[in-house]
Protein backbone atom coordinates (compact mmCIF):
# COMPACT_ATOMS: atom_id res chain seq x y z
CA UNK A 1 0.00 0.00 0.00
CA UNK A 2 1.47 3.35 -0.94
CA UNK A 3 1.83 6.34 1.38
CA UNK A 4 -0.80 8.40 -0.42
CA UNK A 5 -3.44 5.67 -0.02
CA UNK A 6 -2.53 5.21 3.65
CA UNK A 7 -2.82 8.96 4.29
CA UNK A 8 -6.23 9.01 2.57
CA UNK A 9 -7.49 6.11 4.69
CA UNK A 10 -6.31 7.78 7.90
CA UNK A 11 -7.91 11.12 6.96
CA UNK A 12 -11.21 9.46 6.00
CA UNK A 13 -11.22 7.38 9.19
CA UNK A 14 -10.71 10.47 11.35
CA UNK A 15 -13.48 12.32 9.51
CA UNK A 16 -15.83 9.38 9.97
CA UNK A 17 -14.94 9.01 13.66
CA UNK A 18 -15.84 12.63 14.33
CA UNK A 19 -19.33 12.27 12.82
CA UNK A 20 -20.09 8.65 13.71
CA UNK A 21 -22.14 9.55 16.78
CA UNK A 22 -23.53 12.76 15.32
CA UNK A 23 -20.89 15.10 16.69
CA UNK A 24 -20.34 18.15 14.49
CA UNK A 25 -23.61 17.71 12.61
CA UNK A 26 -25.70 20.86 12.70
CA UNK A 27 -28.96 19.57 11.24
CA UNK A 28 -31.29 18.32 14.03
CA UNK A 29 -32.95 15.95 11.55
CA UNK A 30 -29.64 14.37 10.48
CA UNK A 31 -28.33 14.28 14.06
CA UNK A 32 -31.42 12.41 15.28
CA UNK A 33 -31.25 9.99 12.35
CA UNK A 34 -27.58 9.20 12.94
CA UNK A 35 -27.87 8.87 16.74
CA UNK A 36 -31.21 7.07 17.02
CA UNK A 37 -31.46 5.05 13.82
CA UNK A 38 -28.22 4.46 11.95
CA UNK A 39 -25.96 3.85 14.96
CA UNK A 40 -28.32 3.07 17.83
CA UNK A 41 -26.32 1.02 20.37
CA UNK A 42 -29.30 -0.41 22.26
CA UNK A 43 -30.92 -3.64 21.07
CA UNK A 44 -34.41 -3.58 19.56
CA UNK A 45 -37.07 -5.93 20.81
CA UNK A 46 -37.44 -7.64 17.44
CA UNK A 47 -33.83 -8.56 16.69
CA UNK A 48 -34.22 -12.09 18.04
CA UNK A 49 -37.77 -12.50 16.71
CA UNK A 50 -36.66 -11.56 13.20
CA UNK A 51 -33.39 -13.52 13.40
CA UNK A 52 -31.22 -10.44 12.90
CA UNK A 53 -27.74 -11.30 14.08
CA UNK A 54 -25.32 -9.01 12.23
CA UNK A 55 -25.03 -5.26 12.83
CA UNK A 56 -25.79 -4.55 9.15
CA UNK A 57 -29.04 -6.55 9.30
CA UNK A 58 -30.01 -4.75 12.49
CA UNK A 59 -29.22 -1.35 10.99
CA UNK A 60 -31.34 -2.07 7.92
CA UNK A 61 -34.18 -3.16 10.22
CA UNK A 62 -33.94 0.14 12.14
CA UNK A 63 -33.98 2.11 8.87
CA UNK A 64 -37.07 0.25 7.66
CA UNK A 65 -38.73 0.69 11.05
CA UNK A 66 -37.96 4.43 11.14
CA UNK A 67 -39.17 5.03 7.58
CA UNK A 68 -42.13 2.63 7.66
CA UNK A 69 -44.37 5.14 5.79
CA UNK A 70 -41.80 5.90 3.09
CA UNK A 71 -40.90 3.85 0.03
CA UNK A 72 -37.54 2.18 0.69
CA UNK A 73 -35.47 0.64 -2.08
CA UNK A 74 -32.55 -1.58 -1.09
CA UNK A 75 -29.95 -2.26 -3.77
CA UNK A 76 -27.91 -5.31 -2.82
CA UNK A 77 -26.49 -6.10 -6.25
CA UNK A 78 -22.90 -5.38 -7.16
CA UNK A 79 -21.29 -3.66 -10.12
CA UNK A 80 -23.28 -3.14 -13.30
CA UNK A 81 -26.41 -4.80 -11.88
CA UNK A 82 -26.44 -2.19 -9.10
CA UNK A 83 -26.10 0.60 -11.68
CA UNK A 84 -29.08 -0.73 -13.62
CA UNK A 85 -31.18 -1.16 -10.48
CA UNK A 86 -30.34 2.40 -9.35
CA UNK A 87 -31.26 3.89 -12.74
CA UNK A 88 -34.57 2.00 -12.67
CA UNK A 89 -35.24 3.22 -9.14
CA UNK A 90 -34.67 6.83 -10.21
CA UNK A 91 -37.63 6.53 -12.59
CA UNK A 92 -40.05 6.11 -9.66
CA UNK A 93 -38.55 8.25 -6.88
CA UNK A 94 -40.55 10.76 -4.88
CA UNK A 95 -39.28 13.23 -2.26
CA UNK A 96 -40.11 10.60 0.40
CA UNK A 97 -38.12 7.80 -1.24
CA UNK A 98 -35.14 6.33 0.62
CA UNK A 99 -32.56 4.28 -1.26
CA UNK A 100 -30.06 2.07 0.57
CA UNK A 101 -27.08 0.80 -1.41
CA UNK A 102 -24.89 -2.02 -0.17
CA UNK A 103 -21.16 -2.60 -0.85
CA UNK A 104 -20.33 1.11 -1.32
CA UNK A 105 -16.73 0.68 -0.17
CA UNK A 106 -15.65 -1.80 -2.84
CA UNK A 107 -17.89 -3.22 -5.59
CA UNK A 108 -20.20 -0.20 -5.85
CA UNK A 109 -17.63 2.51 -5.09
CA UNK A 110 -17.93 4.06 -8.57
CA UNK A 111 -21.73 4.07 -8.36
CA UNK A 112 -21.60 5.68 -4.92
CA UNK A 113 -19.22 8.41 -6.14
CA UNK A 114 -21.63 9.16 -8.99
CA UNK A 115 -24.61 9.25 -6.62
CA UNK A 116 -22.91 11.72 -4.26
CA UNK A 117 -22.40 14.07 -7.23
CA UNK A 118 -25.95 13.56 -8.60
CA UNK A 119 -28.09 16.69 -8.01
CA UNK A 120 -31.20 14.54 -7.46
CA UNK A 121 -29.62 12.84 -4.42
CA UNK A 122 -30.07 15.58 -1.84
CA UNK A 123 -28.68 14.03 1.35
CA UNK A 124 -26.38 11.02 1.32
CA UNK A 125 -25.08 9.10 4.32
CA UNK A 126 -21.84 7.23 3.60
CA UNK A 127 -21.51 4.51 6.23
CA UNK A 128 -18.54 2.83 4.50
CA UNK A 129 -20.20 -0.52 3.68
CA UNK A 130 -23.65 0.96 3.08
CA UNK A 131 -24.97 4.22 1.74
CA UNK A 132 -28.35 5.85 2.24
CA UNK A 133 -29.88 8.47 -0.05
CA UNK A 134 -32.79 10.86 0.50
CA UNK A 135 -34.43 12.94 -2.22
CA UNK A 136 -36.23 15.67 -0.24
CA UNK A 137 -35.64 18.82 -2.32
CA UNK A 138 -36.53 21.08 0.64
CA UNK A 139 -33.21 20.24 2.23
CA UNK A 140 -29.72 21.42 1.31
CA UNK A 141 -27.54 18.97 -0.64
CA UNK A 142 -25.02 17.34 1.67
CA UNK A 143 -22.94 14.17 2.07
CA UNK A 144 -22.27 12.84 5.56
CA UNK A 145 -19.26 10.56 6.08
CA UNK A 146 -20.11 8.34 9.02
Amino acid sequence: MNIRRTAHIIKTSLTRAAHRRGFGIQSPWAYELIRDVLFEPLPYYAYQEEGLTTPLEQQLYRIRNHYHNHPIIVIEEKGEAANIHYEQALQTITPDTIIVIEHTHNDNANLWSRIVQDPRAIITFDMRRRGMITFDSHRIKQNYLL
